[in-house]
């Protein structure tokens, strides 16, 4: 039934729409994507595309977006949001000459995934001063830099730049500057055409998404982290600038689900209402013990928080399409009317349980400790909840861009509340991970450490039993794959002159190094 409301509500959009559709699968988790701001949703089938585990065939995600919007200088409000439909987001950079229906931007950015691995990387490197030596399609075709003559900035997708010209040349060793064993990049704007989702001016923004994942051991297997840049290509000088994450939750089956979040983790999350996920007709669902989903902010905090429910609850429950306003309340913890957030009850004035105080967080209180404003504790019926995690407002302003971090958690550990509170730990290990990560920056262009000076970084012996000493002008980190390309190490913060003994199996490695001078990667051999 879900499934055929959401596409009676959006067919008109996408009728004569042929989004083109990629996969990252690179752990246990199976995540689609589309080229029209609509994340782990394949729209022309209406089909959920966040597999957990991966074959599974059972979903914890029906879909999700992004939502951007702020107020001009003259107090318009300009906003690019969708739910489960094309109509705000076009696929490709912003082009300030409007080259969209150029023959050369079609041929170079519409519909385009680039996928890539580490292990193509360490590939690459090992062999670009080969004689006769093609780099594959993956590092190639790398979109670092954009076409300026169709009014595409300079500087797209991040590199690493071997020889500091601010030129993308795989054959002189540049190569991309992905997170993760495997990423998926894609580059959409919201400046191309008119928004038939929102109905809001445009941004004239640029949205640059990577998708990435690692194939381990730990949580990690099931997480997957995205990376978002917004770029403001336009003149416009917007203020209370805010930038929302949509998600329509279904773990498994879609009307048995609860919300919750935990805002001083900055985390929202989803879980059943019992402890059985019911099957949807003839489809088998995550059955006992269901799962609970959540998402994390990694880098930028939370502002308000928020859940709403079905399609025909007005004003408590999508905002209507071509009706900006709505989009923009949600943004500010207000339902569609204008009413604002409550705490207590269902969120309303009005509803049982509810005060009359404005509230920007939804119930955050532990059902699984039953302390707290829950959907538990508040005794309500289970059902089909879409949450908004809305980060704090800025200024955004032109050639402004920024830099924004999430993780999709899952959690499977115990009965459906023990599983909620395996997510909000989960919450803390996304983030000390993420943040011990220190090769990780914003920057669309990497300097790489020239080997051939004194500020590169020394590693002997090597090949080594695995005791291994680095030094470094200035202090670094070190994360560690595998020959395959699989993160085997967490990522370690080192002072200029380290000795690791590092007890791993014989084999090839590939040590990746950060520092304020650049990156570099070195193959190590451990005999």
């Amino acid at each position: 039934m879900k499934t055929l409301l959401i596409l009676l509500n959006f067919v008109a959009f996408n009728i004569f729409s042929q989004n083109p559709f990629n996969f990252l699968d690179y752990n246990n988790v199976k995540a689609g994507f589309e080229q029209n701001g609509v994340l782990f949703n394949q729209t022309n089938i209406v089909k959920a595309r966040y597999e957990v585990p991966k074959y599974s065939n059972i979903n914890t995600i029906f879909a999700a977006s992004f939502w951007a919007g702020g107020i001009d200088q003259l107090g318009n409000i300009h906003i690019a949001a969708t739910k489960y439909a094309s109509g705000d987001y076009f696929s490709g950079p912003y082009s300030s000459t409007n080259s969209y229906n150029d023959s050369l931007y079609i041929q170079k950015y519409e519909n385009k995934f680039w996928n890539v691995t580490q292990s193509q990387i360490q590939n690459h490197l090992a062999n670009y001063l080969s004689p006769g030596y093609v780099p594959e399609p993956a590092i190639l075709n790398w979109p670092g830099n954009g076409d300026v003559t169709l009014g595409v900035a300079s500087n797209l997708a991040p590199f690493v730049d071997l020889n500091g010209d601010n030129i993308y040349n795989p054959y002189g060793g540049d190569y991309p500057d992905i997170r993760g064993d495997g990423a998926l990049f894609y580059i959409i704007n919201d400046a191309k055409d008119i928004h038939t989702q929102s109905g809001g001016l445009a941004l004239n923004m640029e949205m640059h998404i990577m998708a990435y994942q690692y194939a381990s051991t730990n949580f990690l297997d099931n997480t997957t982290f995205l990376n978002v840049r917004i770029f403001n290509r336009g003149t416009l000088q917007l203020s209370d600038f805010k930038v929302g994450f949509f998600v329509d939750g279904d773990l498994g089956y879609f009307n048995d689900d609860f919300f919750g979040c935990n805002p001083s983790k900055d985390l929202m999350y989803f879980y059943n209402a019992d402890n059985i996920d019911e099957p949807n007709g003839n489809t088998i669902q995550y059955g006992q013990n269901p799962p609970a989903c959540g998402i994390v902010s990694l880098t930028k905090p939370v502002g308000a928080i928020g859940c709403f429910s079905g399609t025909n609850l007005f004003p408590h429950s999508d905002p209507a399409p071509n009706q900006p306003i709505q989009f923009w309340n949600y943004l500010n913890s207000k339902w569609a009317d204008g009413s604002p957030w409550v705490q207590g009850g269902l969120g309303w004035e009005n509803s049982p349980g509810a005060t009359n105080l404005p509230y920007d967080i939804m119930y955050d209180g532990n059902p699984t400790t039953s302390v707290g404003w829950s959907e538990m504790t508040n005794q309500n019926v289970a059902g089909d909840r879409r949450g908004l995690m809305v980060l704090e407002s800025m200024n955004f302003n032109a050639n402004q861009s920024d830099c924004m971090d999430f993780a999709i958690l899952y959690g499977r550990s115990g009965n459906h509340l023990e599983n909620v509170q395996t997510v909000i730990n989960l919450a803390d290990s996304a983030k000390l991970f993420y943040e011990s990560q220190s090769l990780f920056n914003c920057n669309q262009v990497t300097l790489a450490v020239n080997s051939n000076t004194e500020d590169e970084f020394t590693l002997y012996p090597n090949p080594t039993d695995g005791k291994v000493t680095i030094k470094s002008l200035t202090p670094f980190a070190l994360s560690i794959y595998d020959i395959n390309g699989r993160f085997i190490s967490n990522p370690i913060q080192s002072k200029n002159i380290n000795e690791f003994d590092l007890q791993l199996n014989k084999g090839v490695y590939f040590f990746h190094l950060a520092s304020e001078k650049g990156k570099t990667i070195k193959k190590v051999i451990i005999n």
